[in-house]
């Protein structure tokens, strides 16, 4: 009986959505506030985590795909200059051989 209803139309599911604010800025002041009071005490936990962050940003700078890239666009151009060096001492050794050849036949 629930499958046909003639007279009488569906209404849609409705949810509820209820919006979480969060503020970016905060957080980030609260952190500071945790590694100052972590630096001030004697904390092992503290100790324990403040190492662990400074392991953490030495390896995120190493593994970082803006710095792959910058290394990577830095060796394609000493690449590309030195095929471009190669090119011209190679022009330059040709025009020697063959320019006073050519001149010749004029």
């Amino acid at each position: 009986m629930g499958l046909f209803s003639f007279y009488k139309p569906l209404k849609p599911v409705g949810f509820t959505y209820r919006p979480r604010f969060y503020d970016e800025k905060k957080e980030e002041f609260q952190e500071r506030i945790k590694k100052v009071q972590g630096l001030t005490s004697g904390d092992p936990e503290m100790v324990k985590n403040r190492i662990r962050q400074g392991f953490l940003q030495k390896n995120y700078y190493t593994s970082d795909q803006a710095f792959r890239r910058k290394r990577m666009v830095r060796q394609s151009n000493r690449r590309l200059l030195l095929i471009i060096m190669i090119l011209i001492l190679l022009a330059l050794w040709v025009i020697e051989i063959y320019l006073p050849r050519i001149a010749h036949l004029f």
